[in-house]
């Protein structure tokens, strides 16, 4: 049975990952063995590891490693903000793999001796050299290097067709704050994160123009002020969050002075990979580009 991942802890998540304390990533000394008995503190490092073909070495994953489904027989090792170290000492790991942003365990793990690697994922550049830096860590290079390339020529041939388009307003959410069963407040992605990235790579252009708030939040009226032409929702997959997606596209509805729900252009996309900075993230964008350009020719 999965465990639930209500909408306002992907938020909290979400917003750890972008203003979370950067620390120096502590890096292993030169070892010409590869670690074998891995543990992996977030989603996106453990789908990066079986990506890459190291999913064998996986000995333990946070509670939320869902993916791919080799995971479900693996030991849990408590959440993202809160992992049991006693357990993680038990497991004997040749290696712990986490993110830069999760200062306070890093600190943690050195006292206790751990060999850790902390790698970042905050935007496009940071989930690719992730995946280049856990590459190398696990002596697999060569398929790092073919997962970035497929990515950069996923991205390219989605430029390649939106190239001369006109570049739409768009805006990306990720949680909701309802009163009333109306929507009260947002949260946004902003100038400083992955989701910003796609955008500008589907063709389109963040609403949000703002540098100050990393995770802006928005009331009714400031969407209304920002008045993007094209909203795109996101949610976890169906057996992560309590949302009824119809109440909740009825409740966009409402805001019938934003342009983006004048011409119908509110889509809400339900998927396990549109909250996970990892290597599925090119299908987040190829959706994306999409929704944003719906006249071109996407099977051509």
């Amino acid at each position: 049975m999965r465990r639930l991942w209500p909408l306002l802890f992907f938020v909290i998540i979400f917003f750890l990952a972008i203003v979370g304390i950067n620390t120096k990533p502590i890096t292993l000394a030169p070892n010409s063995q590869s670690p074998i008995r891995i543990i992996s503190l977030a989603p996106s490092i453990t789908e990066t590891l079986f990506a890459l073909g190291a999913g064998d070495s996986v000995i333990a994953v946070t509670d939320y490693c869902d993916y791919p489904t080799e995971t479900e027989s693996l030991a849990k090792i408590g959440g993202f903000i809160n992992p049991n170290l006693e357990a993680i000492a038990a497991l004997q790991a040749d290696l712990i793999i986490l993110l830069s942003n999760q200062s306070q365990l890093i600190k943690q793990l050195k006292q206790l001796n751990i060999p850790t690697l902390a790698v970042n994922n905050t935007r496009l550049l940071d989930i690719q050299q992730a995946i280049n830096t856990i590459g190398k860590v696990t002596h697999r290079e060569a398929k790092a290097k073919q997962l970035i390339a497929e990515f950069d020529q996923q991205i390219a041939d989605i430029q390649t067709k939106v190239t001369d388009k006109k570049i739409p307003k768009v805006m990306i959410t990720m949680g909701h704050s309802i009163g009333n069963e109306d929507i009260k407040t947002i949260f946004i992605a902003g100038q400083q994160d992955f989701y910003n990235d796609l955008i500008t790579l589907a063709g389109g252009e963040n609403v949000y123009q703002g540098t100050n708030l990393k995770v802006p939040s928005l009331s009714i009226e400031g969407i209304m002020q920002l008045n993007p032409e094209v909203i795109i929702d996101i949610f976890p997959e169906a057996d992560d969050h309590k949302t009824d997606l119809n109440q909740a596209q009825q409740r966009w509805k409402n805001l019938t002075y934003v342009d983006a729900v004048k011409n119908n252009r509110v889509h809400i996309i339900e998927q396990d990979y549109a909250t996970i900075p990892g290597p599925r993230l090119i299908l987040l964008l190829k959706e994306m580009a999409q929704l944003i350009h719906p006249d071109i020719d996407w099977k051509s």
